[in-house]
């Protein structure tokens, strides 16, 4: 899963995420700093397989967090040195996954100057780096499955950060675009622009998954350089948009495929910045 991109959020949002995104993510990373890490619990799998609209679609098997998951991560038994993230079980088909974030180097040491870097030495996951194009962090499935989380009410997490102005200009306010992908708002595999295979029902309407007709709900986060937890529901999420007319809407919580969080970027001419983001404690929301 993600063998590219997460890319099927509309480009003309601020929540994109391009398709070079992930090229460095893998469908479960390492088995470290997670709540679980290698020895999390499976989730139950949900009834049959649920393809997508488009041709060359794969077949996306529902999975759901048991009682024992309701910390997706923690970060609490993360190592110094670890460069990867993640939490469940480390298998196609069962619920778990890791954290990712974009731009990132395809190989070799990452570059804060020209990436975004993790780093999970304080038991958190802190994120620093530059900002001069479409950027942001999230977390990725595993292979093969989407997940029911429609037993809980929504996503928690602490976050706190900083945003500086780099020698070009100033650096926006400080907040992430916080996103949650469901199937009928990702793109069909048959409008991908990378050719890739998704599970998502939306075909766009202009025949291209960035012309803004195929976009995720969601919802923007401020935040200051203090810690605070965030608390946002299902229907907290808006603005879901997909053809014909659908708009407005928020996820569907028994098939949602991604969560992501964009950094503000308004296009070329906008001048790069520097981040400094730590989130920790990422749970859902008990009903």
């Amino acid at each position: 899963m993600f063998l590219k991109t997460l890319s099927t959020i509309a480009r003309v949002s601020l929540f994109v995420l391009p398709v070079a995104a992930l090229t460095t993510v893998n469908c479960g990373g390492s088995d470290s700093g997670g709540k679980g890490g290698s020895t999390g619990t499976a989730g139950t799998s949900g009834g049959g397989s649920t393809g997508s609209g488009g041709s060359g679609a794969i077949a996306c098997m529902p999975v759901s967090p048991t009682a024992a998951d309701s910390t997706i991560m923690d970060w609490e038994t993360s190592k110094v040195g670890d460069v990867n993230s993640s939490f469940g079980m480390y298998m196609d088909g069962t619920y778990g996954g890791g954290t990712f974030q974009y731009p990132g180097p395809t190989s070799g040491a990452c570059d804060p100057t020209m990436h975004l870097c993790p780093n999970f030495d304080g038991k958190n996951w802190h994120l620093t780096g530059t900002v001069h194009d479409y950027s942001g962090f999230g977390i990725y499935f595993n292979k093969g499955v989407i997940w029911d989380v429609s037993m809980f009410a929504g996503l928690s997490f602490d976050i706190s950060g900083t945003f500086t102005a780099g020698a070009a200009g100033a650096a926006p306010a400080a907040s992430v675009t916080m996103s949650v992908t469901d199937l009928r708002h990702e793109v069909d595999s048959a409008h991908t622009a990378d050719g890739r295979a998704t599970c998502g029902t939306c075909a766009p309407s202009g025949g291209n998954e960035y012309d803004g007709s195929c976009a995720a709900p969601a919802k923007v986060i401020p935040f200051t350089s203090t810690p605070t937890t965030v608390m946002v529901t299902w229907n907290d999420l808006t603005d879901g948009r997909r053809p014909p007319n659908f708009q407005g809407e928020s996820p569907d919580p028994t098939q949602v495929s991604h969560i992501a969080w964009a950094l503000p970027w308004s296009g070329a001419t906008a001048a790069p910045y520097t981040i400094d983001i730590t989130i920790d404690n990422l749970k859902y929301i008990a009903k």
